[in-house]
């Protein structure tokens, strides 16, 4: 009888385990960064990082990228300066956060990360900061960009700061 039981009980815990495994869903999250040059009077304050802390990041595959034509149109506009283009794969489950995709580039001095939330809604948190010293004005400056954006999968969408931009787009992975 206890033999009996005990395969009963691993049976359980087996279809649980399935059942977790298929609220995973793995998505594509694709992020495009550039400066801009649009006038504005916002004074900017900021000289240390304020990015949450991140204990690990989100170890999935290299995504697909499906908006290189978009970073191209960019690129030949006067008014915006793409520098960065990253497409991950992350996995998130119903109700909880992703791990953080990481957002680097040390040569603009990008640091930060974009992580999904999976609900009712799908939603993109985004915390990012641009350090620009290319001048003796922004000397030190660090420009922020701290959002929650809900997003629609396979649609574009556009995380605004007065200095630099985001780009982001969600796509589930079949």
């Amino acid at each position: 009888m206890s033999q009996y039981l005990k395969l009963v009980c691993f049976l359980v815990l087996l279809g649980l385990q399935g059942a977790a495994l298929a609220d995973m869903k793995t998505f594509n999250i694709e992020v495009i960064a550039f400066k801009q040059s649009a006038p504005n009077s916002e004074v900017f304050e900021q000289t240390e990082s304020e990015i949450e802390a991140v204990r690990r990041y989100s170890q999935g595959g290299r995504g697909r990228q499906t908006m290189s034509s978009l970073y191209r149109r960019l690129d030949k506009s006067v008014d915006y300066q793409p520098f960065y283009y990253n497409a991950r794969q992350v996995q998130a489950k119903s109700g909880r956060l992703s791990l953080p995709v990481e957002i680097y580039d040390a040569g603009e001095k990008l640091t930060g990360w974009v992580k999904i939330q999976r609900s009712e809604l799908l939603h993109v948190l985004a915390d990012v900061e641009l350090s620009p010293s290319d001048s003796v004005e922004e000397d030190g400056l660090i420009y922020h960009l701290k959002e929650k954006r809900r997003v629609l999968l396979k649609e574009i969408h556009y995380l605004d700061h007065p200095k630099f931009g985001l780009i982001v787009k969600v796509s589930p992975v079949k």
